[in-house]
């Protein structure tokens, strides 16, 4: 065998290794691509002049503004104009004396991963700093499960929000991108009987990031 083809043959195993999905430093580099913002004054979502406004993805400029700066501090990127290939589904948690909490699925191709974040403040109050931000796998049947609930939930005929009187309570902030589709729901305090079963999408997220039980003790 000539010297040269040998060489060349080297090179390419050597360059097949480099970039082998087997390198996760590599692999979770390429897949976790999405930038944040610059600053914390960058709205994550479509503004709307008051809750009486029926537009759709869009919230008033105070919710909007309370909601940007704990998905800020989360680390958490836009997606709301997303227009790539992942299929992304994002739920964040704001619990009025509780730890900020934000779970991303991502699925490119066979790829499958979980990015789970709490920052150290209060839902209802101050975002904090960012004391856990974790990445786990996911498995297609885990996903499948996923899509399930997505689908008995009607999710993407939900109307984003609903005025609701209660002055205390959590908010379940939903997001989806998918085919270059967005959709945003949002509840506060979902119970059951008074939202339908949106608030399972959220608990099967929850169940998915596996977090320590003082994170979950106060699911409302």
């Amino acid at each position: 065998m000539r010297p040269l083809f040998q060489f060349l043959i080297i090179l390419t195993l050597f360059g097949s290794c480099k970039n082998s999905p087997e390198n996760g430093k590599d692999t979770l580099a390429n897949f976790d691509t999405l930038p944040i913002p610059a600053d914390s004054t960058v709205f994550y979502f479509d503004t709307k002049p008051d809750r009486k406004d029926t537009t759709e993805n869009a919230l008033t400029t105070l919710v909007n503004t309370c909601y940007s700066e704990m998905l800020f501090a989360l680390k958490e990127p836009i997606i709301k104009n997303y227009q790539g290939n992942k299929d992304i589904y994002r739920f964040t948690w704001l619990r009025s004396f509780n730890h900020p909490v934000s779970i991303r699925l991502e699925k490119q191709g066979d790829l499958i991963k979980l990015f789970t974040k709490v920052s150290n403040g209060a839902g209802g109050y101050v975002p904090g700093d960012l004391i856990l931000d974790k990445i786990t796998d996911v498995t297609l049947q885990e996903y499948y499960i996923l899509l399930e609930k997505i689908e008995e939930t009607k999710f993407w005929t939900l109307p984003t929000d609903k005025v609701d009187a209660s002055s205390d309570g959590s908010e379940w902030i939903i997001e989806v991108a998918k085919n270059n589709r967005y959709q945003l729901v949002t509840r506060r305090s979902p119970f059951v009987e008074k939202y339908g079963y949106f608030r399972i999408i959220g608990e099967y997220l929850i169940s998915l990031a596996k977090l320590d039980k003082k994170e979950t003790e106060k699911m409302y």
